[in-house]
C-alpha cells in the first residue's frame, strides 16, 4: 500500500470512496444482526425494554404533575421548594449560619 501522503488527490478521492463503502456495508451487517437477536428475543419474551406504543409500569409516572411543597423561605412567601433537585439558594443560604435547621422551613401538610 502506498503511503497516504505519496498519492495524489485523485487516489485519496478514491480510497475515501472504498473506506465510506466498506464501513457503509459494515454498518448494514451489524444492523442486521442485531435487528435479528431482537426479533429472537422478542419471540421468546425477552425483549427487554417495551416497544413503541407500550408502556412500563411506571411510565409517565409524575412527569410534568406539580407537588405540593414541603418548604417555604419564610421571608418571601412565594419561594417554596418540594424537596426535589438541588436546594434553592435562599434556603443553602438560610442554613449557612448552622443556626436553622431545615425542618424550621417545612410546611404543613394541607389536605
Amino acid at each position: 500500500m502506498k503511503r497516504l501522503d505519496s498519492m495524489d488527490f485523485d487516489e485519496l478521492l478514491a480510497l475515501k470512496a472504498k473506506v465510506e463503502a466498506a464501513i457503509a456495508a459494515r454498518v448494514e451487517k451489524e444492523r442486521k444482526r442485531l435487528t435479528a437477536s431482537l426479533e429472537r428475543l422478542d419471540a421468546i419474551g425477552l425483549g427487554g425494554a417495551p416497544s413503541r406504543g407500550k408502556r412500563g409500569p411506571r411510565a409517565g409516572t409524575g412527569k410534568g404533575r406539580k407537588i405540593e411543597p414541603k418548604y417555604r423561605n419564610p421571608e418571601n412567601a412565594d419561594e417554596v421548594w418540594a424537596g426535589r433537585g438541588n436546594r434553592p439558594r435562599w434556603l443553602v443560604a438560610a442554613l449557612k449560619g448552622g443556626r436553622k435547621k431545615l425542618e424550621d422551613f417545612a410546611v404543613a401538610p394541607s389536605k
